[in-house]
């Protein structure tokens, strides 16, 4: 006879593809609200009336934040394209190329390798930030 918490246990579990579609998603959702901060960041820049350059380098976090976003969620797509059918083991080398972002990249393999990848290949696979 099978345990009932068990049972409530199992019906609670989620298979990985389907969480991971639904956290790309939710990131995209995400930067999207993002992107629309920023148009009123930009308004709210032009009618300001003060140190307009100061202003706009601490705004840049805004659209730093929706890039970061939008990085995850492709990292996360590119991982169900490569076959998340795969008992859970995942391609972590071919994601990490697809991070636009070589400092997300890196604290990514850094969390999971317990040690950053080589900067040479961060550069390769990775950019940088496109702030406005």
């Amino acid at each position: 006879m099978r345990n009932a918490a068990a049972d409530t246990a199992s019906e609670n579990m989620v298979h990985s593809p389907a969480l991971l579609t639904a956290l790309a998603r939710e990131m995209d959702n995400a930067g999207d609200l993002c992107a629309q901060l920023e148009v009123l960041v930009s308004r709210l820049i032009g009618e300001s009336g003060g140190d307009k350059q100061l202003i706009m380098s601490e705004a840049q976090t805004v659209d730093a934040l929706t890039q970061h976003l939008s990085a995850l969620a492709s990292f996360i797509r590119g991982l169900l394209e490569d076959g998340l059918m795969t008992e859970g083991a995942y391609n972590l080398g071919a994601g990490l190329e697809r991070i636009p972002l070589a400092s997300l990249a890196n604290r990514i393999a850094t969390e999971v390798y317990k040690a950053p990848i080589d900067e040479k290949i961060a550069a390769e696979v990775a950019g940088e930030l496109d702030l406005f």
